[in-house]
């Protein structure tokens, strides 16, 4: 088994020169349109991956994860031109402590586009398109054409690097992924250039900028081949301190300005202390910890290609199993130390950290989707003539249908925009009656995203522990947008009229008391009015909306 540029045809699609096989007409067929129809080979793959990016992307469900706070943060960035002290609802960002620069994406395309959905996701599913052509660049320089163009496909209907927090949602990973593939080119050169370390180091930079500390693995991949191939004896001083300079110089202007702004070290520490210590040694963000769980998520949200390299492997090592130093010296050619380093340093250091999220693995599964392609390939090569048909049908197109409907099924039924939020959107239709502000409780990201960012409201939260005097004067809210509550509707007090209603929502004009201001006349019965803190008000229920 050798996983290289001259294996990689391992489709026999043409006739043997030396006359002992011949491929059948389907096989020939597909296998001559992949290697002399290259070019419109990989323009079919980017349509494919192009339409499943933006397909439907301004009307999926807003995710009231990082999404939707890096939407409002975003805007709020431009509205108040501050570009380097992010803010969330109108104070500083201390939920997502990362730098600016995807802030500042999100910013533009906001800018350019206005504040919409779609203007939220386009810079995500932008560099999700360019990671996937620059992958299949990579693979056919690395491993043939027929592998470039599985890279792609595999890519390209990816549950995991398309759904949350991958290509369609307004996050930062698709981003991140993109400038770690290019660090990664990089890095594959270092053997023939020292001055390649510059461009890494500048790279490097920038995925700092984008997500801080997830640069690390890339960081540990790239230390691990030097040592494997021996590229660091090729490194001079000059390009190591200029590299470190093109690393370190955008970010200490970054971080100099914000300590300047907020006249402390207070973000930085915070950044350090928990986006690296506390996330590795400790559980946070309501997540469990298993040592297996990115093996899991692997095997769940990027099937069944994991599946495939493991047969692959396993045909490998029982084929050569007397041969096993022969083995090794084969994988070790070329670029597929580098594909392993990328797809397997990602996979330990994320299991050892005692917070685990799946998008962790985004910037590694350009390197899966390689390591799958080669694995088919390596598969079909070693299934007798007469079944390669069948051996085709099941380690590829069966299997890229099935990933591309689960993803269609996902972007056209599972996520369209439910109707609590197409509510809230259909308030921006009524700013005439309502005016500019809205008074609400504890918000959801994505009820605030909606509010404050496309509907355009002022969003001001109502004080609830009436306990606690206020600090200033406090104003009468003149709309209040409430949670529903099962059961029959509640009959507004005095001259407060519910206005608009939903199932999830209820609007009211006049509302004060349910603000909490207490009431001038004797009250109803607690079950059909809000003047005395109904149970919507109190404890843990105590807030307009669930947090």
């Amino acid at each position: 088994m050798e996983f290289s540029a001259s294996s990689s045809p391992s489709l026999q699609v043409l006739p043997d020169r030396r006359g002992t096989t011949q491929a059948a007409p389907f096989e020939r067929a597909l296998g001559t349109f992949a290697v002399r129809r290259y070019g419109a080979a990989v323009a079919l793959v980017l349509m494919l991956m192009a339409t499943n990016v933006f397909a439907g992307l301004g009307s999926v469900s807003i995710n009231d994860s990082d999404e939707a706070r890096y939407g409002v943060s975003a805007w709020e960035m431009l509205q108040h031109r501050s570009f380097i002290v992010t803010t969330y609802a109108g104070e500083p960002e201390y939920w997502n402590l990362k730098p600016p620069l995807g802030y500042w994406l999100i910013a533009l395309s906001f800018w350019i586009f206005g504040p919409t959905t779609f203007a939220l996701r386009l810079p995500a599913a932008l560099c999700a398109l360019g990671a996937v052509a620059l992958a299949v660049d990579l693979s056919r320089r690395w491993f043939g054409r027929r592998a470039s163009l599985l890279t792609g496909l595999f890519l390209s209907t990816a549950y995991g690097f398309l759904t949350n927090h991958g290509a369609r949602s307004g996050d930062l990973d698709a981003a991140l992924t993109l400038v770690l593939l290019v660090a990664t080119l990089e890095v594959s050169c270092l053997g023939k250039s020292p001055w390649r370390v510059v461009s890494m180091g500048f790279l490097l930079g920038l995925g700092f900028l984008l997500k801080s500390f997830a640069i690390l693995p890339l960081v540990a991949t790239a230390g691990l081949y030097a040592l494997w191939t021996g590229s660091w004896r090729r490194q001079r001083l000059l390009p190591c301190v200029l590299a470190f300079l093109a690393f370190a110089l955008p970010v200490a202007i970054w971080a100099a300005a914000r300590v300047h702004a907020d006249g402390s070290t207070y973000f930085l520490q915070r950044m350090v202390r928990e986006d690296l210590l506390a996330r590795s040694t400790t559980i946070i963000d309501k997540v469990t910890y298993s040592p297996f769980g990115y093996v899991g998520t692997l095997f769940d949200r990027f099937a069944p290609w994991p599946l495939l390299i493991l047969i692959a492997v396993f045909l490998a090592v029982r084929e050569e199993r007397f041969r096993l130093r022969v083995l090794g010296r084969r994988l070790a050619r070329g670029r597929l130390p580098l594909v392993l380093l990328w797809a397997l340093v990602p996979l330990v250091l994320f299991s050892l950290s005692r917070t685990q999220h799946h998008w962790y693995l985004d910037p590694s599964y350009p390197a899966w989707a390689m390591l799958g392609a080669l694995s088919v390939l390596e598969i079909v090569r070693r299934t007798p003539p007469a079944r390669r048909r069948a051996a085709l049908l099941a380690c590829i197109l069966v299997p890229l249908g099935l990933c591309e409907v689960r993803v269609l099924y996902r972007v056209l039924l599972a996520e369209r925009t439910p109707e609590s939020q197409r509510f809230l959107l259909s308030l921006a239709q009524h700013r005439v009656e309502l005016g500019g502000e809205l008074w609400t409780g504890r918000l959801l990201h994505s009820e605030r995203f909606i509010l404050e960012v496309m509907d355009g409201f002022q969003v001001k939260e109502v004080r609830q522990d009436r306990s606690v005097p206020p600090s200033g004067p406090y104003e009468e809210p003149s709309v209040l947008i409430a949670k529903a509550t099962p059961g029959p509707r509640p009959q507004p007090q005095l001259g407060s009229g519910i206005f608009l209603e939903s199932r999830d929502y209820l609007l009211f004009q006049g509302a004060n008391d349910i603000a909490g201001r207490a009431s001038s006349v004797r009250p109803r019965p607690r079950s059909h009015h809000f003047g005395r803190r109904p149970r919507l008000w109190r404890g843990p229920r105590s807030r307009v909306f669930p947090s």
